[in-house]
């Protein structure tokens, strides 16, 4: 939902705990899971926690702490509300105006498929950014170009989407698993790349992933062989 970002610190964002889960289980770094463990990096109380977990294990998408079936636990992420808040920026030369910015950011969509796969153009620049900077990055934005439909859009959401954050290429992206279901929300080529980055991280749904969204993953056998290397 675009909203005025400026208000950031005022905003709530409702709704996210179920997200929390899901993006810690489908943690590609995160080892010897526990469902103790995934409440405490998704930051819920583990009575909660379990309830949630018990339904997912209840469908077979999940067995213990494993992901059993992990393009249908991303397809459940993506069927949830989107709570994220932002607003739309037209900015000439983005990646200038955006280096040597202090505030905390994490990249997400075009920009950070782009630097991770190499996929998709970078043509958008979608980023997180804290709450409290939200006044800061509205008036950096206004300083540097003009608000309105353009190509950054700066997001406000549950502050746990910056769990596993990563550097690439010098650039903070959000992570895998993150990357993947903001893809994937955004659908035409992102799902595209969505399924690229699930057949390069989660290689054994890679056929179920194809079917979901209509692209023949053949195709790109010698891209992901190499991305693999």
């Amino acid at each position: 939902m675009s909203v005025g970002i400026e208000t950031g610190s005022k905003i709530k964002i409702h709704g996210t705990k179920v997200d929390r889960i899901y993006r810690v289980l489908l943690s590609k770094e995160k080892s010897g899971l526990t469902w103790y463990r995934i409440a405490k990096y998704a930051e819920v109380a583990y009575g909660w926690a379990y309830q949630i977990l018990k339904v997912l294990e209840r469908k077979g998408i999940i067995k213990g702490h494993k992901v059993k079936k992990p393009r249908r636990l991303f397809d459940v992420w993506v069927e949830r509300p989107d709570a994220r808040m932002y607003r739309e920026y037209h900015i000439q030369e983005p990646k200038r105006v955006l280096t040597g910015i202090k505030m905390d950011f994490a990249f997400t969509g075009h920009f950070a498929e782009n630097l991770m796969n190499g996929y998709l153009f970078p043509r958008y620049y979608d980023l997180y950014i804290r709450h409290e900077d939200a006044l800061a990055w509205h008036r950096r934005m206004v300083e540097n170009g003009y608000v309105g439909t353009g190509n950054v859009r700066i997001f406000l959401a549950d502050e746990h989407v910056f769990f596993e954050r990563r550097k690439v290429d010098g650039w903070p992206t959000v992570s895998v698993q993150q990357l993947i279901v903001d893809l994937i929300r955004e659908g035409a080529e992102c799902a595209e790349a969505a399924d690229l980055l699930i057949k390069r991280f989660y290689n054994k749904i890679a056929s179920e992933a194809a079917k979901h969204i209509g692209i023949d993953v053949e195709k790109y056998k010698g891209v992901i062989k190499g991305l693999n290397k």
